[in-house]
């Protein structure tokens, strides 16, 4: 059988012998082969060695078993030794039944060992990506094995390899970790965005925080736990952290998903798949598996949720899938099923609430290999280089810092030290530009024109050359004038494209124009514009907000709003970054950097807080540097007035010089630093002037003139000078109380200038000895010896690197200390000390000088008595003691630990302290007032000046000083706003105006006058509280946000007359809108010798109390309105005030010039409290006089008499209100017992019912008394995390607190009892459901009150729960826009759902939602504004329900006409009230310019409803919106699936939201009982199938039923271009209430069933279209003859060229007849033909629309009056119309009429009638006599009425008056003689 060897040709070709031809010529072979001996023939000796391998689909670490899946990756290129061939391809895949070999390679070399590396290089070569296994990875760890490369293999030995779990070759261990921590890192990043911009795009808000620079990855590899902090550098650069090692890498995705790995210097390729055992990584053609965890023996929670039970007991055994406990997940039940078999060990108790991932129970499992568990690895990275190389050239390096500042820019970490060392370094290298330049140059070189290339270089040449030591200037401004030049001569062709090319080199010279610092402020003003352009978009926005607007603007790029949220959320490095720049750069030269220090200053946020004050300090030391500048050159310019120089001291220079000073010494600015600075100017002449002009500033009210004396000494300088030391002197006045003057004694002081304080002892003698020598001068004849000590020193500390200013003051008060100890111990000295004291020196000041950035420090020395040497006094630091007496700091010393900061401009001292009981931060601000002799230049220095220039111009020179120093101070306290430490809670200002004051100093020039002598006191108390009441205007609200609640001013007023003296302003901050002033003179208390406050006219709570008492601790009030403030609401007491205010402002608005009336009171508020002490349901409610802030319920209600411009004799509203300071406002029973006897007292009295909401719901309690006792009962004493079984008192505690608990009593085995707790009732009512059962009776009781009389709430502040119900009940609702309206916390709904869905109750409830839904009805900014809208509805209002409407004399003509006119359609609010023309002219509507309100504006937009006045009368209206609006529902962050929808609404159509809008507003109308006007413009409603679902044919069947019941005049009014069409009309037909509802039309007005386009499709239609035709068109009607004679000839052919006629003429004619047919159509349309079939009452123009309607209101209004007089008097037993019929009966039988068919159409003649009540009244008491004789006649018919009938009498006569029951008793006894 068989071939024979020796006869295949490959054998014998193997041994030598002779052969022919190839493979396949065998058989010729075979034929002439012999035969030869195998065993002595010699084999010929190979070429090389082949090795095979076979590529299959199984996994070598799983037993070879076989893998199938697809393959998304199979490459490999053949070499010439090794070939391959697959029998899949990329994008294909092995399916479960093939065979698991898919390919086959082979490798030749010369030797065995040389063809298996080539196999291996081939191997290696091979990318194989899918998901399936290969055994590549194996083999080429087979082919390095020794065995197999030295040939030792048998046919067991791969099976011995596989027993052993021999792997192949695996990357280095941190490859793997490295490579591993990326893809996780950048998987989870990437669905994290994508999770982002998924919430973006369904118009949801995202999460507050997306965390993409921070995470931790743990890897399980090959039984070890690794754990990576990883922080991301960039878009693609982590640093990645293990057990205290770092190393850096960075990866790329490629364009086939995977990634580019760069680490160490070297590149990795990586592609992951996901796999059931984990994820399995190949790295450069290496696997790896990152292995899940996998533990079932921890069962742990899931999600959070509430153990509910366990199912099984605790060491029992369970079987896998089995359920072992119940938990309660969002209020539903479910399961937890065991994840495999085993005994369960129980580790938590039942009713535990669990978070996510918390242990539940641990399994003792049957089969304990289920478990695998990794070590945690303890080791280290090793030590890596950078992931790329890095060049050491320094433009590299600067690019390279300057790309990791602008990571940190964009929200990415780096280290902030180095990298700005790094920038520091690099820019300030001379190197940088010429490198730069090359570089550039470099890359453009072959693309600039030749000549400008040579010529750049020949430039350039000349300084490359020079060597870099020599640190020379870059060529900038060379460079950039051969760049310029060849720009110039360019032709316009060529110059764009040049300027293109250059635009790189043009940027860098231009940077380095002002050399590096140029370059360096480029660099870092574009850092500074990256993090503005970012930061400035959140400042002082709500988060949301700010993404909200972000996605509208870049919707179609929503990674850009990504990018901008992690760049903010990485504000605190970005923040660190800035300072460091500010520090290192903006320092030595602010001014530079200005404009963008300015903006930094302006960031409002907590995170700016620190940023905003460095920057602020800055902008200070720019400006103290400009103005030490503008000093120094202002003083220095005087030697221009003559050519003499200094030696000519002529009268001009003296005024001149003079003149500058003075300017200094008034100026409001930090004048005071700047001079200190010039002290040791090396101009002498210069030095001079500015240490008189110092002195002159520190003691400007009471410097003797011409007093101050220079004197140089080798030492330095001294100066000395006289001033007057103030007392206190009586004048006229009570002998009690005496009016306080100015007396003064006169003083010297002296200052010394020294460099050193070695010089001090001995030029202290100096100044003593000369200022003595000059006293005795001045003095020949007086005494020298000092009778009091009042004299002063000053020592003055020059050049900046002085030993003292090196002692840098940073807040360190061991370094303050040390600084007093060096100053004190030279003044201690007993020589200096003894002399300063025998000179009658009491007080030693010391100014140290520093450099230009820090202000000067100051310190005060007073002579103690006790200790008999000069110490400091810590509250006058930083104060010169000249003027300091004047801040009234001894006020401040009933606090301890007061905390001193100055302002920038250093005008302000700022003292914050901490209140007790209750610690509140208060902070006293203390500043002298100076005020400018004239507009100097010097005060362009203060910025606020030019903000409030405007506000300024009409203010008085006393005025415009006080407020240029408030703003100031403003300004100061919005830096701090956001630092906790200096941020108060309450805050006082204290103004003391240095220089006196005229009485024409305090009125604007306009308004001053001629006041009489006599009343000067009472003008200036007048002119002193409008001033007062000015400023508060302007700076007010601001002042309340900073929490600024009072401020006073002192002030001198100079006057002949008895304004003479000190006067004090004091202002107390109420709401920011509103304040009480406060008017006091300073008087002396003779009994007390000390001056007091005084008021005059009114009252003041300051009056009587000593001027220097201490500050006393804030009152009752002030912390109730702290909190309330704190909440973000008003005061509750506080709102009375709020309505006085807002009164003024009406009458002000409506009568011009309007003042206060002194003798009326506008606002008479009385408090409602209840009768009983302990009042509750049913108690009733009695008015009381009582301080604010002592209610004992958290409800507060007043009685409020009102005179408004529309009831000057005075109205009456109840308001009720929470009181957000009493428990929060919540409702308790005794609350809801209040708020129910209030609404029951509105009801009552029919009076109008204000509503102010903000409070936190129902209260929530528990039994306080029973929390502090209870013990608990465990199941396991010793083992209390077992869980429990009850909850018991002692026996003890039981018989002290059993009222509270409802309990049983247990008998323990010990003996012991124990009470165990049932229920817990407690002791305080208001724990639980009682809340709830009030709640809902004052829910009803506020829902029937809005049907009895006029109900309006105002959400003042949060309003939750059943006071959200409740400002739905009322219907009427003001919201402010920054609080919201929820019935559950934010909070709470985020811990019901399980994560962070919404981030603010404004998003659940804010005016976005409830403007939006129709349960707002107006939103106001604040409660000023809330207060005056309340006024403006109650002025459409009747005084009481039944009341008259109330009317006011119109200031828009009644008779004008409408001037508006639509154009194409028509503008519903432009016809209500006008608008302005394209020219700014007026053009007036239908009502009262400026008089309609809109409400409900935001929902359902395609109506408008509303209030206005029409000739003063007030209405409510509703109008047609005839644009489309697009509504838009928010997506609910709640549903994930939920999406933003925006729904476009057509206008004149009614949708279901629109339909019931008016529905609603013409109910809330009725119940306000105002006339109605309908501008009626509808085609219809949308009948589609969302809106019949939605419920638009029951806010149709509404409309008609609210206005069925309509009680007033309704106007429907089809305007100008408008029609009213099919069920529109149906809705508001005249015939649904014909007693009140008229209907007209403008003349172009349109109604029908249809539009006429719809008509003629059903009435007009083709057929009769062309009927029309041959009835009218002559040549139809001649084609149709022709036609008739032609078929009636039989001429066939004729009579089918005449019907191709016919038809053609049709079809000519057909378009043009359409439009007939339209106009036809239309014509059924018209206003005229509505008139003729009575469907409407006449047709008003629209031009006279206002003055007919006017009319016609005014005469429906007298008929419904007088209707309403009937019918009382009738006994409500006639209709409308049998009224009506009766007083038509009564008016034509009068004189008025005369019997005239035509007087009852004459208006006038019908208002005389019913003016004249004597017309009717006996007709009246006809009516009035048979209702009472049909009641008579009704109780006559009943026996047992009869029988009550006495007692009933009897009832009522007693009631009566006395006169009244005499008259009615001689009238009975007539009828019954």
């Amino acid at each position: 059988m068989g071939i024979p060897l020796w006869q295949i040709p490959e054998i014998r070709r193997f041994y030598g012998v002779e052969h022919g031809g190839g493979y396949d010529s065998w058989r010729k072979v075979s034929v002439v082969a012999t035969c030869f001996d195998f065993d002595k023939a010699e084999s010929t000796r190979p070429k090389g060695h082949c090795v095979a391998v076979r590529v299959t689909s199984e996994d070598p670490d799983d037993g070879f078993k076989p893998t199938s899946g697809k393959v998304q990756e199979l490459s490999f290129k053949s070499k010439p030794n090794v070939w391959a061939y697959f029998s899949v391809k990329s994008g294909g895949g092995i399916h479960e039944f093939s065979d698991s070999q898919f390919g086959h390679v082979f490798a030749f070399g010369e030797s065995r060992a040389l063809a298996i590396a080539n196999m291996v290089l081939g191997l290696k070569e091979i990318q194989i990506r899918g998901e399936i296994r290969t055994n590549v990875d194996y083999t080429i760890d087979l082919l390095h094995a020794s065995d197999y490369r030295e040939n030792k293999i048998h046919t067991g030995w791969l099976d011995s390899r596989i027993a052993m779990r021999v792997r192949a070759e695996r990357p280095p261990w941190y490859i793997s970790v490295v490579a591993g921590a990326l893809y996780k890192v950048s998987a989870s990043s990437a669905a994290m965005v994508s999770d982002y911009i998924g919430y973006l795009e369904k118009g949801q808000i995202p999460p507050k925080h997306i965390s993409l620079m921070h995470s931790q990855v743990s890897l399980n590899i090959e039984g070890s736990k690794y754990t990576i902090d990883m922080v991301r550098g960039g878009t693609g650069s982590y640093r990645l952290r293990m057990n205290e090692s770092e190393i850096e890498a960075e990866i790329h995705t490629l364009r086939d998903g995977g990634l580019l790995m760069q680490l160490d210097g070297k590149s990795h390729v990586i592609y992951a798949e996901e796999e059931a055992a984990g994820t399995r990584l190949l790295i450069d053609g290496r696997t790896c598996l990152l292995q899940k965890d996998h533990d079932p023996s921890k069962l742990v929670a899931e999600t959070p949720c509430k153990l509910l039970r366990f199912l099984v007991s605790d060491g029992s055994h369970i079987d896998a899938d089995t359920p072992y406990a119940e938990v309660e997940v969002m209020k539903m039940c479910m399961p937890l099923l065991s994840p495999a078999s085993g005994v369960i060990q129980i580790k938590s108790s039942e009713g535990q609430t669990m978070q996510a991932g918390e242990l539940i129970a641990r399994l003792d499992l049957d089969d304990p290999s289920a478990v695998r568990k990794a070590e945690p690895f303890q080791g280290n990275f090793p030590v890596l280089g950078p992931p790329t190389a890095i060049s050491d050239k320094v433009h590299q390096r600067c690019a390279a810092s300057l790309n990791a500042a602008r990571m940190i820019l964009a929200g990415y970490e780096h280290n902030i030290n180095e990298v700005v060392q790094s920038l520091l370094n690099c820019l300030d290298s001379p190197e940088l530009p010429f490198l730069q330049w090359q570089e550039c140059m470099s890359v453009l070189a072959t693309r600039l024109p030749k000549d400008l290339k040579n010529e750049l270089e020949s430039k350039y040449k000349g300084f490359e050359v020079i060597p870099s030591s020599q640190n020379i200037d870059f060529p900038a401004k060379l460079l950039k004038g051969v760049l310029d030049s060849h720009l110039s001569s360019c032709s316009e062709k060529e110059r764009g494209s040049l300027e293109r090319h250059i635009e790189p080199l043009m940027s860098l010279v231009k940077s380095y124009e002002g050399g590096r610092e140029s370059h360096a402020r480029v660099i870092v003003r574009s850092l500074f514009e990256e993090y503005l352009s970012v930061e400035e978009l959140f400042s002082d926005n709500i988060q949301a907000d700010v993404i909200e607007r972000l996605r509208v603007q870049y919707k179609k790029d929503l990674l850009k709003v990504v990018d901008i949220v992690l760049s903010h959320q990485g504000v605190k490095n970005k923040n660190k970054l800035i300072l460091r720049l500010l520090e290192q750069l903006v320092y030595p030269n602010p001014a530079a950097y200005r404009d963008q220090l300015i903006r930094f200053s302006a960031l409002n946020h907590t995170s700016y807080s620190e940023l905003a004050l460095k920057a602020s300090q800055l902008l200070e030391q720019t400006k103290l540097s400009e103005l030490r500048s503008t000093i120094a050159r202002s003083l220095s310019e005087l030697e221009m007035f003559t050519e003499d120089g200094e030696s000519m001291d002529t009268p001009k220079r003296k005024s001149a010089i003079n003149e500058r000073m003075e300017d200094l010494v008034s100026a409001p600015l930090a004048v005071e630093d700047a001079l200190i600075g010039l002290f040791d100017h090396s101009d002498h002449t210069l030095q001079r002037r500015v240490v008189e002009t110092y002195v002159r500033r520190l003691y400007q009210p009471y410097l003797v003139k011409e007093s101050v004396r220079m004197q140089w000494h080798r030492s330095g300088l001294i100066a000395s000078w006289e001033f007057l030391e103030e007392h206190i002197e009586r004048k006229n006045g009570s002998e009690e109380q005496m009016s306080v003057e100015k007396h003064s004694e006169r003083k010297w002081g002296a200052m010394v200038i020294i460099k050193s304080l070695q010089f001090l002892p001995a030029i202290i003698s100096v100044a003593l000895r000369e200022t003595t020598h000059n006293l005795e001068k001045a003095t020949p004849h007086g005494s020298l010896e000092p009778t009091t000590f009042g004299n002063m020193i000053h020592i003055a500390l020059v050049g900046i690197n002085n030993q003292m200013s090196l002692l840098q003051d940073s807040g360190d008060e061991d370094q303050a200390q040390e600084r007093i100890k060096k100053l004190v111990k030279i003044l201690q000295d007993k020589e200096v000390g003894s002399s300063l004291r025998s000179a009658g020196v009491g007080v030693t000041s010391c100014i140290i000088q520093r450099d230009e950035g820090r202000t000067p420090m100051r310190h005060s020395f007073h002579w103690s008595a006790k200790n008999l040497y000069y110490e400091e006094e810590p509250l006058l630091r930083h104060l010169e003691p000249p003027l300091s007496i004047y801040l009234e700091l001894d006020k401040l010393k009933g606090y301890e630990g007061i905390r001193y900061t100055p302002s920038c401009d250093r005008q302000w001292h700022l003292y914050t302290v901490l209140d007790k009981p209750h610690p509140i931060q208060r902070m006293f601000l203390r500043t002298l007032v100076r005020q400018p002799t004239s507009n100097d230049r010097l005060t362009a220095y203060s910025g606020h000046d030019v903000d409030m220039m405007h506000n300024q111009l009409s203010m008085s020179f006393t005025s415009k000083s006080i407020f240029r120093s408030i703003m100031a101070a403003m300004e100061e306290l919005e830096l701090n706003v956001h630092n906790a430490t200096l941020k108060p809670d309450h805050a006082q200002m204290y103004l003391c105006i240095l220089q006196e004051q005229e009485i024409n100093d305090l009125m604007p020039y306009t308004k001053r006058v001629d006041i009489d002598a006599g009343q000067e006191e009472e003008a200036v108390e007048t002119i002193l509280e409008e001033l007062a009441r000015e400023i508060h205007a302007f700076a007010g609200v601001r002042m309340h946000k900073l929490g600024v609640c009072q401020w006073e001013v002192k002030l001198w007023i100079a006057s002949f007359g008895r304004a003479n003296g000190a006067w004090r302003v004091v202002v107390t901050n109420v709401t920011g809108q509103t304040c009480t002033v406060h008017i006091y003179r300073e008087l002396e208390n003779t009994s007390k010798y000390q001056a007091v406050y005084h008021s005059l006219s009114v009252r003041g709570p300051l009056h009587g109390v000593p001027v220097n008492a201490h500050y006393q601790p804030l009152g009752v009030l002030d912390r109730k309105r702290l909190l309330a403030r704190k909440n973000g609401t008003t005061y509750c007491y506080d709102f009375p005030l709020a309505f006085q205010m807002a009164l003024e402002q009406s009458f002000a608005s409506r009568f011009p010039g309007f003042k206060k009336p002194k003798d009326k009171l506008l606002c008479k508020v009385t408090e409602l409290v209840f009768a009983d002490q302990k009042g509750y349901w049913g108690t009733p409610l009695i008015p009381i006089e009582r301080q604010p802030g002592l209610n004992d319920v958290g409800m507060i209600a007043w009685s409020m008499e009102m005179s408004t411009p529309e009831f000057p004799s005075g109205r009456t509203i109840l308001i009720v209100a929470n009181d957000v300071t009493f428990k929060a406002g919540s409702f308790g029973p005794r609350e809801d017992a209040f708020f129910l006897a209030v609404t029951d007292l509105a009801c009552t009295k029919k009076l109008p019912l204000i509503y102010l909401a903000a409070n936190s719901g129902a209260r929530i309690g528990v039994a306080e008394e029973v929390k502090a006792c209870f013990k608990i009962g465990w199941s396991d004493e010793s083992s209390p995390e077992n869980g429990f079984q009850y909850v018991y008192l002692t026996p003890e505690d039981y018989a002290r607190i059993g009222s509270s608990v409802i309990a049983h009593e247990m008998r323990l085995a010990s003996g012991k009892t124990r009470w165990v707790i049932d229920a817990i009732v407690g002791k305080e009512d208001g724990l639980g459901v009682e809340n709830l059962s009030g709640s809902g009776a004052i829910a009803s009781a506020y829902s029937r009150a809005y049907k009895e009389t006029f109900t309006l709430t105002y959400v003042t502040g949060r309003t939750v729960g059943i006071g959200a119900y409740l400002a739905r009940l009322g219907m009427r609702c003001i919201q402010r826009l920054d609080q919201p309206i929820i019935l559950t916390g934010f909070s709470a709904l985020n811990k019901l759902l399980g994560r962070e869905v919404y981030s603010s109750h404004m998003q659940l409830g804010g005016p976005k939602i409830m403007a939006t839904n129709g349960v707002v009805h107006l939103t106001v900014s604040d409660d000023l504004e809330g207060v005056s809208a309340i006024l403006n509805w109650l002025s459409c209002i009747p005084p009481h329900l039944g009341g008259p409407i109330p009317v006011l004399n119109p200031s828009d003509p009644p008779e004008r006409p409408v001037e508006y006119f639509p154009e194409t359609s028509c503008d519903p609010r432009a016809a209500i009230c006008g608008t302005l023309d394209s020219n700014g002219n007026w053009k007036g509507g239908i009502f009262d310019r400026d008089s309609f309100v809109e409400t409900l504006e935001g929902w359902a937009r395609t109506v408008v409803t509303g209030r206005a006045k029409l000739g003063g009368i007030p209405v409510g209206i509703v109008a047609v919106e005839t644009q489309t609006v697009m509504q838009v529902i928010p997506a609910d962050p709640g549903q994930l699936d939920s999406h933003e929808r925006v729904v476009p609404q057509a206008g004149q159509v009614w949708f279901p939201d629109s339909a019931t809008k008016t529905a609603q507003a013409i109910m809330d109308f009725n119940r306000e009982e105002l006339p109605l006007f309908i501008l009626a413009n509808w085609r219809g409603f949308s009948g589609g199938q969302r809106d019949l679902f939605e419920g638009i044919l029951q806010a149709g069947s509404t409309i008609v039923e609210n206005l069925r019941t309509y009680g007033q005049p309704v106007f429907v009014y089809i305007p100008m271009m408008g029609e009213l069409r099919g069920g529109a009309w149906v809705v508001v037909d005249s015939r649904i209430n014909s007693d009140q509802i008229e209907m007209y039309a403008e003349r172009t007005a349109k109604g029908n069933v249809l539009e006429p386009e719809g008509i003629i499709e059903i009435k007009f239609r083709k057929k009769e279209l062309i009927e029309c035709m041959e009835r009218l068109d002559q040549q139809l009607i001649s084609l149709n003859e022709k036609l008739h004679e032609a078929k009636s000839n039989g001429g066939h052919a004729k009579a089918e060229s005449l019907q191709q006629q016919i038809q053609s003429r049709e079809k000519q004619l057909l378009p043009v007849y359409t439009q007939i047919a339209t106009k036809f159509a239309e014509l059924h349309d018209t206003s005229l033909r509505m008139a003729a079939k009575g469907v409407i009452k006449e047709v008003v123009d629209w031009d006279r629309s206002r003055s007919f309607f006017y009319r016609r209101l005014r005469r429906r209004i007298s008929e419904n009056s007088l209707v309403k007089t009937v019918n009382d008097a009738a006994g409500n037993q006639l209709s409308y119309k049998s009224a009506m019929d009766l007083i038509k009966r009564w008016f034509f039988d009068s004189n008025v009429a005369k019997g005239r068919e035509d007087a009852w159409v004459n208006d006038e003649a019908f208002f005389s009638w019913k003016d004249d009540t004597r017309n009717y009244n006996e007709k009246l008491q006809e009516l009035r006599f048979q209702k009472v004789l049909l009641q008579l006649t009704n109780i006559g018919s009943s026996a047992s009425d009869m029988q009550a009938l006495p007692r009933g009498l009897a009832a009522l006569l007693s009631k009566m008056e006395p006169s009244s029951r005499k008259q009615i008793a001689n009238e009975i006894r007539k009828v019954l003689s």
